[in-house]
């Protein structure tokens, strides 16, 4: 199977690999029988099988992001940075688990009994909004304003940053060290890429989060707030949405720097093989101790088929 490769997405980046499993999501929503799989090269890129050109995928995708509008998971009436009081979390996602998959995302941003030290709810792991950022907000500007066209731009690449459009800051380029650099990054002005950006929220319903001992985890992310990691596997056997799913869920360690972390990595390290994961990659979640901003760090491989 070749397949209709996104160029676009490459998966040695959270924000392409989240980006192509919005692809994949919003192409299911027209057939579920649309596969997934990864080249197999230094830039791994996303392949989708089972879908004819990047512009159905594309129409398929502002169909979904405009039904998502509509759902109950970005409702516009909703707390913008979702600061829920437990009775809200609840309503909220009672609300999304009735709605289908209009209501998926809800499920993968917040957790029943999941709090806070203020008693609100305590977000996912790839919540990276802070100070005067709404969630909400963000996130259903860049799905009402997509479009077919920049859709594809980005799915084919390469990424041309040339959007001043918000960002969840998913993008590895968005971790940007001051000690680096000449000047403050933070006094920079943002660009990004709209098509990217949209694929990815579309995807992060990938990724539901629950309730654990260091608060509100999500699947692939471990670690504590402050210093956590995201793990994320890349395969090269075609998968359905629902064995993505399983891939997303077994095919993920925490970073491999304790022992028994390590003995972990290597158990899992005799299933990938017959599970078709050819890399597991794994970056940094750093969040600023002003503000709490968070990013992803520098990507890097912590297992590869031999």
């Amino acid at each position: 199977m070749l397949g209709l490769e996104l160029p676009g997405m490459p998966g040695n980046n959270p924000l392409g690999f989240l980006a192509a499993l919005g692809a994949q999501a919003a192409a299911s929503e027209i057939d579920a029988s649309v596969l997934l799989r990864w080249s197999d090269g230094p830039v791994p890129n996303a392949v989708l099988v089972g879908i004819r050109d990047h512009g159905a995928v594309a129409e398929a995708a502002v169909s979904m992001a405009h039904a998502w509008l509509n759902g109950p998971a970005l409702a516009p009436e909703l707390d913008p940075k979702l600061k829920l009081e437990p009775d809200g979390i609840r309503r909220y996602l009672k609300s999304a688990r009735t709605a289908g998959s209009t209501g998926s995302l809800a499920m993968s941003l917040v957790a029943e009994n999941s709090l806070d030290n203020s008693g609100k709810a305590k977000p996912s792991d790839f919540y990276f909004t802070a100070g005067q950022m709404k969630f909400v907000v963000m996130a259903r500007e860049i799905l009402e304003h997509v479009t077919q066209e920049e859709l594809i731009a980005d799915m084919t690449g390469p990424w041309r940053y040339a959007s001043s459009r918000s960002s969840l800051m998913w993008d590895v380029v968005d971790d940007r060290v001051y000690a680096l650099t000449s000047t403050n990054p933070s006094t920079d002005k943002k660009q990004t890429n709209p098509g990217a950006e949209a694929l990815a929220l579309l995807g992060l319903c990938r990724y539901p989060c629950y309730r654990a001992a260091t608060g509100t985890t999500s699947t692939g992310c471990s670690g504590s707030w402050k210093r956590g990691s995201f793990t994320w596997p890349l395969w090269d056997r075609p998968a359905t949405s629902a064995a993505v799913g399983a891939l997303l869920a077994h095919a993920s360690v925490p970073e491999p720097h304790s022992t028994g972390t390590a003995r972990g990595l290597e158990n899992h390290a005799r299933q990938y093989g017959g599970w078709g994961v050819m890399r597991v990659m794994q970056s940094q979640i750093r969040r600023s101790d002003q503000g709490g901003y968070g990013t992803f760090g520098p990507p890097r491989v912590i297992w590869q088929r031999g």
